[in-house]
């Protein structure tokens, strides 16, 4: 059999199987149910102390856009992407750590973990939170700088961290409140993620989450309205080989030492498996677990595993950074192929 496992800022994980944050985390069931199907580590729904964030998760709305962008009942069918636009955990914060808390618990004991989300809103509540979530026995908590809601949101409500200064500010405090394992989530929307990385890692992250969803607009030529009323983010497969141009590039900036977890665009083992070989340690996967159910880290799962019996990858930890490590400037590339750039 081969070994699965990864490690990963000190946590080791049964495979490289992560659930992202989203409704399909949102509930104590629906924590359970991802552990059950499969993932080694499930990011729970995103929190932070704003009424107006929690107050948006009621009017959250989701389409599916097949490739010609039109909209289509299969959730499931190829091709397809998701875009929404949504809010954080709707329920108060006392219990919501309860909840993260008891969850975290039972995923201990089936080799998982149950990893909190945590969004700026106010900086200081922030760290407050982050050392609340720790008190209650949470073995992990991400940072999620890479909202893609942040500036559509109500003032105050979400905060979407792009620069570099900001990212080593909000980190360093959040890392002064706890010392659990901390990822922090980045986005290559409108920014420098290269640079938000390196002030994230020298800020005290111990991973790096690459990279959060890009935010959209799309009219509807029929209505001559934009689909869902405003903006919203955006999500598929064709986002994949963007995510890991980042992942590939943090990993020859960073170094070969610095944990990377790769996400937006994750729908497969064999993707999975391109993220492992773009430089990450682990991925994160959420937009299919939305469309089709926990059913589809099952899938992914055993595509994980069937991948490496059918390729003789003894373990799975050996693929990282291997196409990455092996990547030719444009230069290399031409002459390897006899020609001239």
């Amino acid at each position: 059999m081969p070994d699965l496992a990864v490690e990963l800022a000190g946590l080791r994980l049964k495979s490289p199987l992560i659930c992202g944050a989203g409704e399909a985390t949102g509930t104590a069931a629906d924590l359970r149910a991802a552990v059950d199907a499969g993932a080694a580590a499930v990011v729970a729904k995103s929190v932070n102390e704003s009424e107006a964030a929690r107050a948006q998760l009621a009017g959250a709305e989701y389409v599916t856009l097949d490739p010609s962008w039109q909209r289509v009942s299969d959730a499931a069918a190829a091709g397809t992407s998701l875009m929404n636009r949504s809010g954080l955990v709707g329920v108060p914060f006392d219990e919501w750590v309860e909840t993260l808390a008891e969850a975290d618990a039972y995923a201990a004991g089936r080799d998982a973990y149950v990893i909190a989300s945590l969004i700026v809103a106010d900086l200081d509540r922030a760290a407050e939170m982050a050392s609340r979530i720790e008190a209650a026995g949470v073995r992990c908590l991400e940072l999620n700088l890479g909202a893609p809601h942040g500036g559509e949101a109500e003032p105050g409500a979400i905060e979407t961290v792009r620069g570099a200064d900001r990212a080593s500010e909000v980190v360093a405090r959040i890392r002064r409140a706890v010392r659990i394992p901390l990822f922090v989530k980045l986005t290559a929307d409108g920014a420098d993620p290269l640079a938000a990385a390196a002030a994230a890692r020298d800020a005290g992250a111990d991973a790096l989450v690459i990279a959060g969803r890009h935010l959209g607009f799309l009219p509807d030529p029929a209505s001559r309205r934009p689909v869902l009323g405003t903006y919203a983010a955006i999500g598929g497969g064709w986002a994949l080989p963007l995510s890991l141009r980042w992942v590939a590039k943090a990993r020859e900036r960073l170094g070969h030492d610095v944990p990377l977890i790769a996400t937006n665009g994750v729908r497969s083992g064999a993707d999975v498996i391109r993220c492992l070989l773009a430089g990450a340690s682990a991925a994160e996967v959420y937009t299919v677990v939305h469309q089709v159910g926990p059913a589809a880290l099952t899938r992914i799962a055993a595509e994980i595993a069937d991948h490496a019996r059918a390729h003789a990858v003894a373990r799975i930890a050996d693929l990282v950074g291997e196409a990455a490590d092996n990547t030719l400037t444009y230069a290399q590339a031409a002459a390897a192929k006899g020609g001239t750039t």
